[in-house]
């Protein structure tokens, strides 16, 4: 894989919609009721409204959740406090608040610390961030691991300050608490996982860790719906980057036998999808998602490790856990890490979409068949009713040379030119008459029993290739 990226198109920021009423799809509905019931709350790394997002999460489908207390060591970072506030606000001369955490959290710098003070102009801009390219917009900003305090403010209450003085009250406290992840699981034949993972802090925005969150969750209450599924899936909604490595520092035995992970990040917006490539660069889940993507929206992007948008996959996919993780995200969009990343930017359609995509690549996973043959010799093709004139379509002939057991349908597929369906479609054929076995992974003797999921045919072709460089996760410390 290069190292480079590159756009083949635009970002677009306001896709053409292709129509259609999802006000009837449940399962949109469902992501789009629990951004628009979770969106105010002060979702930050400890807190109360962590917890109560969690307990809503949990009554949507039962979870378990694993705790860290504050002051564990977690590898090489230590867990933070709770953060607690019971009152935030600026008043200007007038007595007028400008600023007010009870109106929005986005007001107050997450874990600000404690302070009451009068201050001049002056010194009260020394306090405050702005997002001059969204002046009507209040940002976001943090101070997890620096003893400080700020407030966010529109850009344009701010250049109509008046002189002051002005009145600031920063009631904050930092308390015992716990770290808390939440995981779903859903069961398959083999304890091999496949893992989705997002983000469920950043208070009062949506896209931006939530809607993945929402999506995962509905993915995860189809999943429970699908028979026979070989692998097990789970899902984790997790403080950003601290989270995800508090779920391994709980569960280091899962480490190796979750198989791949897609980290399901900003996938409401309108814009064109972006795959970020795992550290591998060609693990299944890299191309399984890639040929996931190209059925729903083309253009898309695809982009190196840490290139496109950087979060948990440094976890996920980082020393001493290494699980081939990808990024599956609509970066960039304008309203990000401000107010305005609210319910009202999120498409339906887009949603439908990530869905789709998803629901996709778990088929295509089921069916990543390693076939190992059971016949010696070339095959007498009518006696099993696989006849097909090789003058015309040699194609039968190529397949029962490919199933000696060392490659997986998706790697025969790339090899022979065939649909990912195709070639699954004749190991399906094969194992039905007797003449394979379906395992999966290297060595796993388990035979697949064929499953119910659907099928739909995709044919290797052109595709763009494209990417940028995206956000760089604000918690690295």
């Amino acid at each position: 894989m290069s190292d480079q990226y590159k756009f083949d198109f635009k970002p677009s920021f306001d896709l053409a919609m292709r129509g259609g009423d999802w006000s009837h799809d449940s399962e949109v509905c469902k992501v789009m009721e629990i951004c628009r019931d979770l969106h105010m709350l002060d979702r930050t790394l400890v807190s109360d409204d962590y917890d109560k997002a969690l307990d809503y999460l949990g009554n949507v489908m039962p979870m378990k959740v694993h705790a860290v207390e504050s002051g564990t060591e977690v590898f090489t970072w230590t867990i933070p406090k709770k953060w607690v506030v019971r009152e935030a606000y600026i008043k200007d001369a007038s007595g007028e608040k400008i600023a007010d955490f009870s109106r929005h959290p986005l007001h107050l710098a997450s874990y600000s610390a404690p302070f009451k003070g009068t201050l001049s102009k002056e010194d009260l801009l020394q306090h405050v961030t702005t997002n001059p390219d969204r002046p009507a917009a209040i940002p976001y900003a943090y101070h997890y691991y620096k003893a400080d305090w700020s407030f966010c403010l529109p850009h344009k209450v701010v250049k109509d300050l008046g002189e002051g003085p002005f009145e600031v009250v920063v009631d904050t406290a930092l308390e015992l608490g716990a770290m808390k992840v939440g995981e779903w699981v859903v069961p398959g034949n083999s304890p091999d996982s496949i893992l989705f993972s997002a983000h469920l802090c950043h208070p009062g925005q949506v896209n931006d860790g939530l809607a993945g969150v929402a999506l995962g969750l509905v993915l995860m209450q189809w999943l429970a719906q699908q028979p026979n599924l070989h692998y097990t899936y789970r899902l984790i909604a997790h403080p950003e980057n601290i989270g995800s490595l508090c779920y391994f520092y709980k569960n280091p035995a899962l480490i190796p036998v979750i198989k791949g992970a897609v980290f399901l990040e900003m996938v409401g917006n309108k814009n064109h999808f972006k795959i970020q490539r795992s550290r591998q660069g060609d693990s299944f889940v890299d191309q399984l998602m890639e040929l996931a993507v190209v059925e729903v929206r083309k253009p898309y992007g695809v982009g190196p490790f840490r290139k496109v948008i950087c979060n948990d996959e440094i976890n996920i996919n980082g020393p001493g856990i290494n699980i081939p993780c990808i990024s599956l995200t609509r970066w960039p969009y304008p309203e990000y890490h401000t107010s305005d990343d609210s319910p009202d930017i999120i498409s339906m359609e887009m949603i439908k979409e990530t869905l789709d995509v998803c629901k996709r690549f778990i088929k295509m996973t089921e069916s990543n068949w390693r076939p190992v043959r059971k016949y010696t010799g070339n095959l007498f093709l009518s006696k099993y009713d696989l006849y097909e004139d090789l003058n015309k379509d040699d194609t039968i002939e190529q397949i029962l040379l490919a199933f000696e057991g060392d490659k997986t349908v998706l790697e025969i597929s790339r090899d022979l030119g065939l649909s990912f369906d195709r070639t699954a479609d004749h190991a399906r054929r094969f194992h039905e008459k007797g003449l394979v076995d379906l395992n999966y992974g290297h060595g796993d003797e388990q035979a697949c029993r064929c499953g119910d999921l659907s099928k739909t045919a995709l044919n290797w072709g052109s595709i763009f290739h494209n990417g940028d460089k995206g956000s760089q996760g604000e918690e690295n410390g």
